[in-house]
């Protein structure tokens, strides 16, 4: 599954492909991934009308554009349909919901999601706005800089990307790969606490009947005595 969830991921995103495109070099490409490289050629303020072309991100095959620009390349409707069955066969597998290869499930707080975060591999000044957070690189980086750094290959798939988070947060999901240890820890906790408390109850009912054994032995004691004497006194 792992191996069929990175073939259905897109080089830029790096997450499953959404409207892909199948672009002349037989690669594919999300629209909106297609779209961010377009805007990301152009300078501030400038149209994307102009740009005939553009390299695909996986080969660097230059691609050609018509007049209708991106709207001019061909759906990669195939791709689609394999994905919308990949996710739902995720969806009701037994490890549902699916997590992304290399992107954790990771939600910023509302205060969080309003603050920028700035790219820290940018050498242009001021930097562009990350768009993800490398928590095994513990950096911040814009689109461009993550496809420069983060190419769709080993090692760099096994990184672990998340949405832009400050430093003063990246501590507290750095340990993402034992979130399932610690929850098996807290699991074991709670058992043994529990059986702790059993194991109170259960002493505290054996310290029960020891006292009684005690009065009980007590009485008994008090009665021999008293038979013994009466037996002392018929004897003599």
């Amino acid at each position: 599954m792992e191996t069929l969830e990175s073939e259905l991921t897109c080089p830029i995103c790096l997450e499953l492909f959404e409207d892909p495109l199948l672009l002349p070099c037989a690669h594919s490409l999300c629209f909106s991934c297609a779209h961010r490289i377009l805007v990301s050629s152009c300078s501030s303020g400038e149209s994307i009308e102009p740009i005939t072309a553009f390299q695909c991100p996986t080969c660097r095959y230059v691609i050609s554009l018509n007049h209708r620009g991106l709207d001019g390349l061909k759906r990669n409707v195939t791709l689609q349909n394999i994905i919308d069955r990949f996710q739902k066969a995720s969806v009701s597998g037994p490890n549902s919901p699916s997590e992304s290869r290399r992107e954790r499930t990771y939600r910023p707080s509302s205060a969080m999601s309003s603050e920028r975060i700035a790219c820290q591999f940018c050498e242009q000044d001021p930097p562009r706005d990350a768009v993800k957070t490398c928590i095994t690189c513990e950096v911040s980086y814009c689109d461009r800089c993550l496809r420069a750094t983060h190419p769709n290959k080993k090692p760099f798939t096994s990184h672990r990307l998340v949405e832009p988070v400050p430093d003063t947060h990246l501590r507290g999901i750095t340990c993402l790969d034992h979130e399932n240890e610690k929850q098996t820890l807290e699991m074991n906790l709670t058992n043994l606490v529990k059986r702790n408390s059993e194991l109170e109850n259960q002493m505290a009912k054996l310290i029960q009947i020891c006292q009684q054994v005690e009065v009980c032995n007590r009485d008994s004691l008090v009665i021999l005595s008293e038979d013994l004497d009466q037996c002392c006194g018929t004897m003599g």
